[in-house]
C-alpha cells in the first residue's frame, strides 16, 4: 500500500520521461504537491523527488506565472519552463510587469480569437518575443543634433552631445562664409547657455 505521497512520486518518476505532459502541466502538479504532501517545504520536496532544489524551483515558477501571461500562449502545452525563467526578472519589477500584462491581455484576446477561427494563432517564440519587448518598451530614436545656420544659409553645423562632449559636424563642400556665419550663430546660441 502506498501512501498519497510515495504514490506521487511514482507517478512523477513515470512522468517524466512522458512528451504528452507538458513543462506546464508538470509544473502545476509540483506546486499542488509542495502545499499537500511537503507543508511548503521546497527543500524537503527536492530530496524526497531526487532532483536539484534548483530544478524544481524553476517548475515552481513556470506554475506561478499569472493567468494573463499563461492565456497569452497559444496553448498552456506551449508554455515551456525557459520562458517562465526569462520572464520571471521582468514580472519582478512593477513597472515593467504592468507593460507585459497590458501586453499579453493583448495576445490572449488574439489567440482566444484563433481558438475560434477568427485568425491565426500566435506561436509561442513570437509571444515570448513580444512579452520580452513590452519590457524593453519603446526603441528610442537617437536625436539627429541641433542645426545652426547664418541668416540666408541652406547649410551649416550640426550639433551632437555624446555625453559631456559636444561634436560639430558640417559638409566639407560648405562655403567660408557660411561657416563663420553658422559658427558665429552656435556661439551665441552657447553663450545664452543652452548649448552645453
Amino acid at each position: 500500500d502506498l501512501t498519497d505521497e510515495e504514490a506521487f512520486r511514482l507517478a512523477d518518476v513515470e512522468n517524466r520521461d512522458r512528451e504528452d505532459i507538458s513543462d506546464f502541466e508538470r509544473a502545476r502538479d509540483y506546486a499542488a504537491a509542495l502545499e499537500q504532501y511537503y507543508g511548503g517545504r521546497q527543500k524537503g520536496m527536492a530530496e524526497r523527488l531526487e532532483v536539484s532544489e534548483g530544478w524544481l524551483s524553476r517548475y515552481l515558477t513556470l506554475a506561478r506565472l499569472p493567468e494573463v501571461v499563461v492565456a497569452a500562449y497559444p496553448s498552456i502545452r506551449d508554455i515551456k519552463e525557459l520562458h517562465a525563467r526569462i520572464l520571471k526578472p521582468l514580472l519582478a519589477d512593477p513597472k515593467l510587469a504592468t507593460s507585459i500584462f497590458s501586453v499579453a491581455a493583448e495576445l490572449a484576446e488574439m489567440q482566444a480569437a484563433a481558438r475560434n477561427g477568427r485568425g491565426a494563432a500566435i506561436d509561442a517564440a513570437q509571444v515570448l518575443a513580444k512579452l520580452k519587448a513590452a519590457a524593453a518598451g519603446p526603441k528610442r530614436v537617437k536625436p539627429a543634433g541641433q542645426v545652426f545656420k547664418g541668416p540666408a544659409e541652406t547649410a551649416g553645423i550640426t550639433l551632437k552631445k555624446h555625453g559631456a562632449k559636444l561634436t560639430l559636424e558640417f559638409s566639407a563642400k560648405l562655403s567660408e562664409a557660411a561657416l563663420r556665419s553658422a559658427f558665429e550663430e552656435f556661439m551665441a546660441h552657447r553663450k545664452e547657455g543652452t548649448a552645453g
